[in-house]
């Protein structure tokens, strides 16, 4: 029983990764999305306190020192100890404009995490589209460094009796194309274990392989994707920061507003009773720095409302313009496995027989090139449709 149970956790830690899992992984283990998540509960402290009166002032004071006896306290009737408290009073609607200010920040966070966590899973979407795409590309390399040694050595059979000059062109031309075909190999191969070692940072999990096969997703129109901005992570952020900054004009307009400040005090004497003074003070606002502090803040509000409309009008053109791409990519796709590819199968079987009847090898190989490019820009348009589809999610700040 327990060497079945070591047996299928150890066939359980060799299963390929999907990319669900991956982005679970990322949404509760990525130390970004936790640093945001934590400036959310430091948020909502400053919420909490955000009504508070501020700090009371207390104080404790004797008066009428004399230096030649200051230890003295019977010298004069007039010498007193006293105890005093100092509040003040936030003018009506203050506390109300800081509290809203903070929710502003808050709902600030929550946007700036939505827009990392968009960010970061189209980032493994697209870093699992470009494994599939080095993957299929080095199984088609291998397909074909197989399939010209295979020609190569019936070629080589076919002539072995009767070699020319033409022969050895024939065989070099392969052997060179094998060549370039394995140093492709190696770049791909590399190229792979980069993007896993990428997968794993963005998943914060080891990732050895992953299961990926493109779904066939197709592209939602243009005009519901546009419709979907306002729900842009970027324009969402935008928004925020203008609602803060609205909030943050509405409490610098009560700044103006004087608060008054009460004081209590209680002074105990040795020769007369004790007594109780109160006093209420306030701040004169005479030299014109509150207001000008609020046109500060209506100037910025200004700035805030012209950057939204600008994050609108700048998310509606990327959307416009990976949409193209989209677009081109789903129909390079459909003219190279629809018209292309079909045409050259039908030739290369055609020629690969009389190869094998001493045909020209070097015209064979060239084919086979040729077939190798028409087959990676396939897949390399089919990753880059799946790509860029990820990088719409990103910009909407959901699947599409």
């Amino acid at each position: 029983m327990r060497t079945l149970l070591l047996a299928a956790l150890f066939a359980a830690s060799l299963s390929a990764a999907t990319i669900p899992q991956l982005i679970e992984s990322a949404r509760t283990k990525h130390p970004s999305l936790e640093a945001i998540k934590l400036r959310i509960a430091a948020a909502e402290y400053a919420v909490e306190r955000a009504k508070n009166f501020d700090d009371p002032l207390f104080g404790v004071g004797i008066n009428d020192i004399r230096l030649d006896r200051p230890a003295d306290r019977s010298l004069e009737r007039m010498q007193t100890h006293s105890v005093t408290f100092s509040q003040k009073i936030p003018w009506f609607g203050k506390r109300d404009a800081k509290e809203a200010l903070k929710i502003s920040a808050k709902s600030l966070f929550f946007a700036s995490l939505k827009e990392a966590e968009a960010e970061l899973f189209s980032k493994i979407k697209q870093s699992a589209y470009r494994l599939w795409e080095s993957e299929r590309l080095i199984e088609v390399v291998r397909r074909t460094i197989t399939l010209t040694e295979q020609n190569i050595e019936l070629f080589e059979a076919y002539t072995a009796s009767g070699e020319s000059g033409n022969t050895h062109m024939g065989i070099m031309s392969a052997e060179l194309v094998k060549s370039r075909l394995k140093t492709t190999l190696k770049r791909l191969e590399a190229q792979k274990r980069e993007v896993l070692a990428l997968l794993g940072y963005l998943s914060f999990t080891n990732v050895e392989s992953v299961e990926i096969e493109p779904e066939r997703k197709r592209l939602p129109p243009l005009e519901r994707l546009v419709s979907k901005i306002e729900n842009s992570p970027e324009v969402e952020i935008a928004v925020s920061k203008e609602q803060m900054q609205r909030r943050r004009l509405e409490l610098y307009r009560l700044k103006s507003k004087i608060d008054p400040v009460v004081r209590l005090g209680y002074f105990q004497r040795s020769s007369f009773e004790d007594y109780v003074s109160i006093g209420v003070g306030f701040t004169l606002p005479v030299y014109g720095t509150q207001k000008s502090e609020e046109e500060e803040q209506r100037v910025l509000l200004m700035e805030r409302k012209l950057m939204a409309a600008d994050s609108r009008k700048r998310v509606a053109a990327r959307l416009r313009g990976l949409y193209a791409e989209a677009e081109s990519s789903r129909k390079i796709v459909e003219i190279i496995e629809k018209e292309s590819l079909p045409q050259i199968e039908h030739m290369f079987d055609l020629i690969r027989s009389e190869i094998a009847a001493g045909g020209d090898l070097y015209k064979f190989i060239d084919l086979v090139e040729q077939k190798l490019r028409l087959d990676s820009e396939a897949i390399t348009a089919r990753a880059k449709y799946f790509i860029t589809l990820a990088k719409i999610e990103a910009v909407l700040g959901e699947e599409i």
